[in-house]
């Protein structure tokens, strides 16, 4: 054993002579190192394997293996590409146009963004994102629908949006994310009915991927609920929450654990802005699986905040500050950060920029549709194996 040679293979579909040979050794090998290999592979190349044989088609189609594959993309995330799917709606055409592209984000310490050779093709043409979770794209349609969207494969689960009768005014906000105790894709939709004192009075309804319909269930009392959509962080939706829909402030985050549909209330991290005057507001993100605080201070800078351990309150800690580039429009949002924390991709107004927290620096990506930009929303995502079919037979 000590002087036994490791095996090296190379899978490549560029010569089908040379592709034969790689899998008759990798066949060779113990199932579970051909697992370990396996799901290091991009899912466009485990997508051709399939098509290999019966045995290869059985094995990377198994719920085991997908769910193997689909744990490594999610907790290695670092090791494999990460893709940043946008939606530009532009001005000058009937209704709301949608562009879905994608571009790679290499992780290491000098942030690479390149745009890719092809563009996503949506189910929809015209979309808002809810969330993003596992690989899959929580995505509502202007037609009264929603859908579950694997970008890497292409499959797509398309289902009917539900909604409240009432005969007052209501907001709407949404959350997306992954019941691993039920191995289940869920929908959360709030409806937030205002009271007194700036209070309001929330219903809830839950849709199940695998049940395929929609539950209501208990609601909740809250301030105002600010972010559009919940973030999907460890086992739970979060929110930023106000004491009233006139205060940007933020004072809590709600949770919701998906597994138990419970309710729940994290604190923010303890800062201000120094001046006293409280002009500054929160937002959430998820960045490499952690809950991230964004603290905006109008027009000055953002603070990144990072929970490093999930639920501990006192592990809050802050990872890096973004000076705010001259004239900037709206609050700033995290998209990645680079290992050493020097490189943020951030989402400001309409713009993708790549900032450089070493000389304070902005580049702008020029990488949604061509044209007045109205809106941008950006959302990461990793590639995998995850199908938004759970529960069917599809």
């Amino acid at each position: 054993m000590e002087n036994q040679k490791p095996i090296i293979i190379q899978i490549s579909g560029e010569n089908p002579t040379k592709f034969s040979q790689d899998l008759l050794q990798l066949s060779c090998l113990p199932d579970e190192i051909i697992i370990e290999i396996l799901i290091r592979l991009p899912v466009k190349s485990l997508l051709k394997l399939r098509c290999v044989s019966k045995s290869w088609l059985s094995l990377l189609s198994s719920p085991h293996f997908m769910n193997t594959q689909i744990k490594f993309s999610v907790q290695d995330y670092r090791n494999v590409n990460l893709r940043l799917a946008i939606v530009a709606s532009v001005s000058g055409l009937v209704g709301k146009m949608s562009s879905i592209y994608s571009i790679v984000c290499e992780k290491n310490s000098s942030m690479n963004v390149a745009n890719l050779d092809y563009t996503l093709k949506a189910p929809i043409g015209s979309a808002k994102f809810v969330g993003s979770c596992n690989g899959l794209l929580c995505l509502t349609a202007v037609s009264l629908k929603m859908i579950l969207w694997n970008p890497s494969t292409g499959k797509y689960k398309e289902f009917q949006d539900s909604f409240v009768q009432c005969g007052v005014s209501y907001y709407v906000r949404y959350g997306f994310g992954y019941d691993s105790s039920n191995d289940d894709y869920k929908v959360v939709k709030i409806f937030s009915f205002p009271k007194d004192e700036g209070k309001y009075e929330n219903v809830v309804k839950i849709y199940s991927s695998r049940a395929n319909s929609w539950t209501m269930i208990e609601g909740f009392n809250s301030g105002y609920v600010n972010a559009q959509s919940g973030l999907f962080a460890n086992v739970a939706l979060h929110w930023e929450v106000s004491q009233c829909r006139d205060s940007g402030a933020s004072k809590e985050i709600m949770t919701f654990d998906l597994a138990t549909e419970t309710y729940g209330v994290m604190a923010l991290p303890r800062c201000g802005n120094g001046n006293g005057n409280g002009d500054f507001s929160w937002m959430l993100s998820v960045l490499g699986g952690r809950l991230v605080a964004c603290c905006n201070y109008y027009p000055d800078k953002t603070d990144l905040w990072v929970m490093k351990e999930y639920s501990m309150e006192k592990s809050w800690t802050k990872l890096v500050s973004l000076s705010s580039p001259f004239g900037r429009m709206g609050y700033i949002s995290p998209l990645f950060v680079s290992e050493n924390g020097d490189e943020v991709l951030v989402k400001l107004g309409t713009d993708i920029s790549l900032y450089n927290s070493r000389n304070a620096s902005y580049k702008s990506l020029d990488i949604h549709s061509s044209g007045r930009c109205l809106q941008v929303q950006a959302v990461t995502y990793v590639e995998s194996l995850a199908s938004p079919h759970v529960g069917d037979d599809k």
